[in-house]
């Protein structure tokens, strides 16, 4: 006899438990970035805005990038959450896989940051390793999710084809800047995280409209004279 696997729905409190965990584990992360700014030298960094630059420039760089890629990850699994009926063993399990990475953001950005290794380009190739896994991790999710049919409502396959999109770009990005932390250097490579954001926007409208021209599409068909 099969094994029966575990379904919580959204009104049970083992949804709310699961939930909960996984908002409090992102806040988390987001908090423990702090600890990643480090001014080594407080009394010469202090001096005037040039000198704080020099100091913690890259840090916060870093510090920005990560805390945007993280609230973007908690934004994105609010949103699948909001769609979900309940929730199983298997995407809980899943979930702690993709917030084990998430959790090691803040590490991943504090060797970016670290003055000592700035031009180094390794650093910067982790962390974008690390958020790249992280985004398949996330599409790994919202894919057994609807696999195992959890969501109030099943998604179109245009709405699948959306959410692949928008959660694989940034993964495409930054294992594309990999090589421009080699060839050019590690800032240069971290700015080209910064175009996540517009590629993303454009993503979310492009899957907004693929919805859109799909429910047009089947409201006209249903609105039709039946054939004679």
């Amino acid at each position: 006899m099969a094994r029966q696997v575990a379904r919580y729905q959204r009104e049970d409190q083992e949804f709310g438990r699961a939930i909960g965990f996984f908002d409090a584990t992102y806040a988390l992360a987001l908090t423990l970035l702090v600890t990643t700014l480090e001014i080594p030298e407080p009394s010469s960094a202090w001096e005037g805005l040039p000198a704080l630059w020099d100091a913690v420039g890259p840090q916060f760089l870093a510090f920005g990038i990560s805390f945007a890629v993280i609230a973007s990850y908690w934004l994105a699994h609010h949103r699948l959450v909001r769609t979900l009926a309940a929730v199983d063993q298997p995407t809980i399990v899943a979930n702690l896989v993709l917030i084990a990475l998430i959790v090691v953001i803040p590490f991943s950005t504090n060797s970016v940051g670290d003055p000592g290794v700035e031009d180094l380009p390794l650093p910067t190739a982790f962390l974008a390793v690390n958020i790249a896994v992280a985004s398949g991790l996330h599409i790994l999710v919202y894919l057994l999710a609807y696999r195992r049919e959890l969501f109030l409502a099943e998604p179109s396959a245009r709405e699948v084809q959306g959410a692949l999109v928008i959660g694989l770009s940034p993964a495409v990005i930054v294992l594309a800047s990999v090589p421009v932390a080699y060839l050019a250097s590690p800032v240069t490579a971290q700015l080209c995280w910064l175009t996540i954001i517009p590629i993303r926007v454009a993503a979310r409208r492009w899957a907004a409209d693929s919805a859109n021209e799909v429910s047009w599409l089947i409201e006209r068909q249903s609105s039709a004279p039946p054939f004679m």
